[in-house]
């Protein structure tokens, strides 16, 4: 399995990648994510092995239909004996071959425009290619961060991390809508282990997680009701008090 995700024509993918870049300005560099001073960022992409996953996945169902397509002319042609037959299979195959360049050059250009970045406080997701779709999460308002796994992706060495947040209920991110309004895909990584637990560390960093193991309170936690707050309570009970009598 190669590590590189250089395609294998650079001055056909080039070409596209740099059209489409002024064309519909399309972002070649992570997005960015507002950070306070001394605030760690971390940018990072998909595993290689993603490309790979990816061009598998497809290669199955263009080999599929070619396959298809061969038998069902072979068939035809045997039953017709036409050449008209032979013209329209021939149109048909020279179509699938025109679809396979587009998803070769997608497959790439899929993993160029994906992007997650991390801070102490937040993450940002993009992906897209006709449409770029590009999510803030706070670590502040995650519920559960899991790791999805599917025979292939096992066979890949990529994994999935599903982040849901506050608010998403058991909405899961592949499925269309329920992805970007309640959970973050970060998908086709090598280390979604290591990436899960990291999130989990940062999200118990900060108050209100929602994960039930906050551990310790910190000092701004401590310091949550201050006296000002306090008088105001004191104030709101007293007339509670009045008002029952």
């Amino acid at each position: 399995m190669s590590e590189s995700t250089s395609p294998r024509f650079p001055w056909l993918y080039e070409g596209i990648w740099g059209f489409l870049t002024h064309v519909f300005c399309l972002p070649r560099e992570a997005p960015v994510l507002p950070t306070i001073e001394s605030e760690t960022v971390d940018s990072r992409k998909p595993s290689p092995a993603f490309i790979s996953y990816l061009m598998f996945s497809f290669l199955v169902v263009f080999g599929g239909a070619l396959l298809l397509t061969a038998l069902l002319s072979i068939g035809l042609l045997i039953a017709a004996q036409s050449a008209w037959v032979l013209i329209v299979s021939l149109m048909i195959l020279a179509v699938i071959f025109v679809l396979a360049i587009i998803g070769y050059l997608a497959i790439h250009l899929r993993y160029d425009t994906t992007w997650y970045v991390f801070s102490d406080r937040s993450m940002r997701l993009r992906r897209g290619i006709w449409v770029i779709r590009e999510s803030t999460i706070t670590f502040e308002n995650i519920q559960n961060v899991k790791v999805t796994q599917g025979p292939l992706q096992r066979f890949f060495g990529i994994a999935n991390v599903v982040v849901e947040t506050a608010g998403g209920g058991g909405s899961s991110p592949e499925h269309g809508a329920a992805f970007g309004m309640h959970a973050g895909l970060i998908e086709g990584v090598s280390d979604a282990p290591q990436i899960r637990d990291s999130i989990m560390s940062r999200v118990r960093q900060n108050s209100t997680s929602g994960l039930g193991d906050e551990g310790e309170p910190t000092a701004n936690q401590k310091l949550a009701w201050s006296p000002r707050h306090l008088a105001v309570l004191r104030e709101i009970r007293q007339l509670a008090q009045i008002a029952s009598r």
